[in-house]
């Protein structure tokens, strides 16, 4: 699940700190971040893409992508998940392959990896049908009310480790920590990114208290 990274329509709460274009390039990073970690897995993936198909950005995507359905997150999960499969955003660039992995695992019929933030950064379903609706999204019940809606359609849950999305100042904050004390295999397309703001004195400095 991608948006295409044009600057002013993605990372928007990023933009105040960082600026339309520099929003635009971390999420351009972090989106090849997670393609080359979906892509290690040696398993079919294809894009569901939300933005202009028309941007210089959506030729290089490197598999075959479609657009998302209109409206809020849960149709556009129905429709990318059409078949059963399992759907990753492009918010966690560090999220470990493991948790892919054992989604992809599971016996379970729906898999959530829990997001620190209330939602999650990934799930995987047999049938999705009926099970993202009335769901609150961008909220800190989303994953609770995914987990009821699952079992109130008798389906079986597996919960797999929590994991953080990099959407705010404070968890930019926290994803530039995790990469002074990772190695560079984890998301070296952001962490290059990063690194080059800070050697030009671009990247803004957080407010105090973040």
């Amino acid at each position: 699940m991608a948006k295409v990274p044009q600057a002013g329509r993605c990372k928007t709460r990023l933009i105040p700190l960082l600026g339309a274009p520099m929003a635009a390039e971390l999420c351009a990073a972090m989106t090849a971040d997670v393609f080359a970690t979906v892509e290690r897995l040696g398993v079919p993936w294809s894009v569901a893409l939300d933005g202009d198909p028309s941007h210089p950005w959506v030729r290089t995507i490197p598999v075959a992508w479609e657009p998302q359905a209109e409206g809020e997150l849960g149709p556009r999960l129905v429709r990318a998940l059409a078949g059963g499969g399992l759907a990753v955003g492009t918010d966690a660039p560090s999220l470990p392959a493991r948790l892919l992995r054992a989604a992809l695992a599971s016996t379970a019929d729906v898999v959530f990896a829990p997001a620190f933030d209330g939602g999650y950064t990934l799930v995987r379903v047999g049938d999705p049908r009926g099970l993202f609706e009335g769901i609150p999204w961008s909220t800190s019940t989303t994953l609770l009310a995914s987990v009821e809606r699952a079992k109130l359609l008798g389906k079986t849950v597996e919960i797999l480790d929590f994991w953080y999305d990099v959407d705010t100042p404070a968890d930019l904050h926290f994803f530039q920590q995790q990469l002074k004390l990772t190695g560079p295999e984890v998301a070296p397309h952001s962490r290059a990114l990063i690194q080059f703001w800070e050697a030009k004195g671009l990247l803004p400095q957080l407010p105090s208290g973040l």
